[in-house]
């Protein structure tokens, strides 16, 4: 047996050659681990499993015989090239057509369902070599597979020739808005919205897979005709009423009925029924005679910013971006009946995050705080502020903790305060109103707000009480972004609107917060969208559209430029000596500042939509928001988690 100073000894050598080797070597590569969330599409069946199309990805899910929704599974780790936006499905085959905020990027992604629980992307494939490519929805009829795009018009791929691998051909040229299609024998239906909000509704014969036929068009009012749902030989346009057109005559597309109803964002139609789906509950509409839709009801389910509807056999299906996916008993049509509902893994549109211990506090601009695991995002549960209910009352932008409480930023409202002393069951605390409200930092008794909206500014508020927040002082800015604190000092982001020259990065000291004093005013990033600021307080990178400055701001009056990193810069984040850097075009960078005066790309990630928040969480992970995209997650080198440089 060895003498205990002998092992001593070493283990201190052991110690001392780790250390010299986490020295010499240089931190991992960050690594891609999955993508969650982002806007639903309306889902397929295949049996008793449900596919909803999330962003980038697929989820699955089981119909219990209790009407429950089981989450199956999902495709997080293969995430498609863009924003998936159509779905359908011919035997264990899964298409869907995709988009991305980069020019050119559609195209079909294919998954094997032969394994319902677990869909296996295939392949993601090009319709055409165009250019100006935009992929707005699919559909499968007589055995042929049509991507419709909103430029370029239809093309087609005959599935019998290979099934997992289709090629196309384009059969139809003509633009329009194929936001939405609906496949009824040798017929297919697309309806949209255009850029003047009328509602666009195409009628095409497909009888001859190769040549369809464009048998009738018609411009819609958009405000009757939000959306327009099809049940051959009429359409039902939910909006500001119940509206019907009749086009058995596709030449002579007529109106038939039409009556006011509240304001509704989606619908169904089952037979002999139309329900409008609102943002308070389901009314019910008989259609039986299509010239005098009747009144038939309303069904009190939660139904708020529901941005998908379909009809699976016996059940109803809606989508929201609440997060929620509700599922409807479409049996007895006459009487909408919640049969069960599930969340949405990774929200359906996430704006910001933050980690506390095992638990993801994830801002849903919809409604306010969802609650997750932080390890894969699983969905625990929901804090729904207590606001206005309209999506553009809510609209939650950016989010921050500080001690117990989280501090929530409502553009269509002001600061909603939550107590957080169980991170799994937020409770709302306080509000205060301040529409526009964009930007958000807050220590101790003190939080600090900033508009973007009508003239930024930003206002101190004392938060001792957070259910009766009291203003102690304001300063006017450009179009406050972001604001970062550090001890006794403030970090102001304030872009540039026209006419204004005074934007940039703006540091304060704040050590009286009734009284903050400007320290310091750096003008060499003149459209300032986002800043990330090291942990120490040192060094601060920000996002100035063309590029990305590192300073070092360790003396706050006099802060100094360390290096610039030319790039599309939208959100930042700053990890060590590790920069990531967002683009509004759906980009995420990786680049080291090792040398700030001649940064290096170590790698990048092409996300499905723009990179509009990027955080680092205590847990050493990435999280881009890319809100309809989703949420990207990527693991970084933990050695560095301690923000040295």
């Amino acid at each position: 047996m060895k003498a205990p100073h002998t092992v001593l000894a070493l283990s201190l050598l052991a110690a001392a050659a780790a250390v010299a080797s986490a020295t010499a070597a240089p931190p991992a590569p960050t690594a891609f681990i999955a993508a969650r969330g982002g806007n639903a599409v309306p889902p397929v069946a295949a049996e008793s499993r449900v596919y909803f199309a999330a962003g980038s990805t697929l989820t699955v899910w089981d119909r219990n015989a209790d009407g429950s929704l089981r989450f199956a599974g999902d495709t997080r780790t293969s995430p498609a090239k863009g924003l998936l936006n159509g779905l359908a499905r011919q035997g264990d085959y899964l298409y869907a057509s995709y988009r991305a905020h980069a020019e050119d990027v559609s195209g079909v992604a294919v998954y094997s369902i032969a394994d319902r629980d677990h869909p296996q992307l295939l392949g993601q494939y090009p319709y055409s070599n165009g250019s100006l490519l935009y992929a707005q929805n699919i559909a499968i009829a007589n055995g042929y597979l049509y991507v419709l795009d909103n430029e370029h018009g239809l093309f087609a791929s005959n599935l019998a020739n290979n099934p997992a691998m289709p090629v196309f051909s384009q059969v139809y040229t003509g633009w329009s808005n194929y936001d939405h299609v609906v496949v009824d024998g040798n017929r297919l239906y697309t309806t949209g919205r255009n850029f003047l909000s009328s509602t666009s509704f195409n009628i095409f014969d497909l009888s001859t897979p190769l040549a369809p036929q464009l048998l009738g068009s018609a411009t819609l009012d958009g405000y009757d005709n939000f959306r327009l749902k099809v049940q051959p030989p009429y359409a039902y346009g939910v909006g500001l009423a119940l509206n019907v057109t009749d086009f058995s005559d596709p030449a002579a597309i007529t109106q038939r009925g039409r009556v006011d109803a509240p304001i509704a964002y989606e619908g169904l139609v089952l037979g002999s029924h139309a329900w409008s789906v609102g943002l308070q509950g389901i009314d019910v509409w008989n259609v039986t005679n299509p010239d005098a839709p009747a009144e038939a009801g309303h069904a009190d389910i939660d139904s708020f910013a529901t941005i998908a509807t379909k009809v699976l056999g016996d059940d109803a299906f809606l989508a929201t971006l609440a997060d929620r996916l509700v599922r409807l008993d479409a049996t007895q049509p006459a009487t909408p009946t919640l049969r069960g509902e599930a969340l949405l893994p990774g929200g359906a549109m996430t704006y910001d995050i933050a980690i506390r211990g095992d638990t993801a506090l994830m801002l849903g601009s919809a409604y306010g705080l969802g609650v997750a695991e932080r390890a894969d995002l699983a969905p625990l549960g929901r804090m729904v502020a207590d606001l206005e209910l309209s999506i553009q009352g809510r609209a939650f932008e950016q989010l921050a903790l500080d001690g117990d409480r989280a501090y929530l930023t409502s553009w269509g409202s002001g600061l909603v305060i939550a107590d957080i002393s169980n991170p799994r069951q937020p409770v709302q605390t306080g509000y205060w109103e301040y529409p526009f409200a964009t930007a958000i930092a807050a220590a101790g008794n003190y939080a600090y707000v900033g508009r973007t909206t009508n003239g930024g500014e930003l206002v101190v508020l004392d938060v001792t009480d957070p259910a009766n927040p009291q203003p102690l002082a304001s300063m006017e800015t450009s179009k406050l972004m972001r604001l970062a604190l550090h001890g006794n000092y403030l970090y102001v982001a304030d872009e540039a609107q026209m006419g204004n020259t005074g934007a940039g990065l703006y540091i304060l000291d704040v050590s009286k917060p009734a009284a903050p004093q400007l320290l310091s005013h750096f003008d060499g990033c003149g459209s300032t969208r986002d800043l990330a600021l090291a942990p120490n307080g040192r060094r601060l990178l920000l996002a100035c559209g063309d590029k990305a400055q590192l300073l070092d701001v360790s003396n706050p009056a006099a802060p100094v430029l360390l290096g610039s990193y030319a790039a599309d810069t939208y959100s930042v984040a700053l990890h060590g000596d590790r920069a990531y850097i967002g683009a509004q075009y759906g980009r995420l960078e990786e680049v080291s500042f090792a040398d700030p005066a001649q940064p290096q790309l170590l790698q990048h990630w092409d996300q499905a939509a723009g990179v509009m928040r990027l955080q680092v969480g205590s847990d050493a992970r990435v999280y881009a928001m890319t809100t309809v995209g989703g949420v990207y997650v990527y693991e970084v080198d933990r050695l560095f988690a301690d923000g040295m440089e």
